[in-house]
């Protein structure tokens, strides 16, 4: 009996382990923040200097800061570098577009994956309501931060850090609006970064979560749809994410198939449509939310 437990332990172990990601630097990630700031910048020059139909700046500056969420969500699980200080500071950089603060984002996020559909889960935001009522849900992140902030763990170097963008904004909104030019950058640079957020919260944090219940493998669905994994450079497979968190964003796919048997064996939600997702039953009570 003894052997057939520790067999049972070994196959489950061997099902678990995925391949080793042994880059010091992920470049795909380092390649994103350089596209990302490439595009956005180069998009606004070519406004001012050449411009084309605004529509088509619009488009674009959305394109560069749908990039940011990535760049940033890999800095927090420390997938962009062994080094903590390049993680962090890409983390920072990639955020930045996006108008959020990193640190604190970083907090948030992991908490998402510890709580994993709880009530105090923080993207219970997100999937505690319709999608098209989402926008209006926006405010209840402050009511969230404000009724937990005795748990913030930042350090009070990284609450400065946290500080600092927003002022670099005002600066550039207020030389902006010196120039004559506000209402140019907030078509070129705001609208793009509300139309980006709403595509990301659907793809991150709705559609993977809603009227899923709070256990490791069936609280994240997959999107398995192949012309879906470039546009959302691979997050459809979202699940992955959460039970292998130490793997970068292009691994995804390739890892989704190589575990295919084991997910559907622990009855992950697969999806391979992008509406009208199944809930699952809720499991028997425990506490599997931990790994994710």
């Amino acid at each position: 009996m003894v052997h057939s437990i520790e067999s049972e332990q070994s196959e489950q172990a061997t099902a678990m382990a995925v391949p080793q990601y042994t880059r010091s630097t992920d470049w795909p990630t380092i390649g994103l923040t350089l596209a990302m700031y490439v595009l956005l910048v180069g998009n606004i020059a070519l406004y001012f200097s050449s411009p084309l139909p605004l529509v088509i700046h619009i488009a674009l500056s959305t394109m560069a800061i749908h990039l940011a969420f990535t760049i940033w969500h890999e800095s927090v699980h420390r997938n962009v570098s062994k080094r903590r200080w390049l993680n962090d500071l890409v983390g920072v950089f990639g955020v930045f577009p996006y108008m959020a603060p990193y640190f604190l984002e970083r907090w948030l996020h992991l908490k998402h994956h510890s709580r994993l559909n709880l009530p105090d889960d923080p993207n219970s935001i997100y999937t505690a309501g319709p999608f098209w009522l989402l926008p209006f849900r926006y405010l209840r992140v402050v009511s969230f931060y404000r009724e937990r902030a005795h748990e913030d763990p930042r350090s009070r170097e990284e609450k400065l850090a946290d500080r600092l963008p927003p002022l670099a904004l005002l600066t550039l909104y207020g030389i902006a609006w010196w120039q004559g030019v506000l209402l140019d950058i907030v078509l070129l640079w705001l609208l793009p970064v509300v139309i980006a957020k709403v595509v990301m919260d659907w793809y991150i944090n709705y559609a993977p979560h809603v009227g899923l219940p709070p256990d490791r493998f069936k609280g994240t669905r997959v999107l398995d749809l192949a012309w879906l994994t470039p546009l959302l450079l691979c997050h459809n497979y979202h699940a992955i994410h959460h039970l292998w968190p130490g793997l970068p964003w292009h691994r995804y796919p390739p890892v989704f198939r190589e575990k295919l048997a084991y997910l559907r064996e622990n009855d992950v939600p697969i999806e391979t449509r992008v509406i009208g997702f199944r809930s699952h039953p809720q499991p028997p009570a425990r506490d599997s939310t931990r790994a994710g």
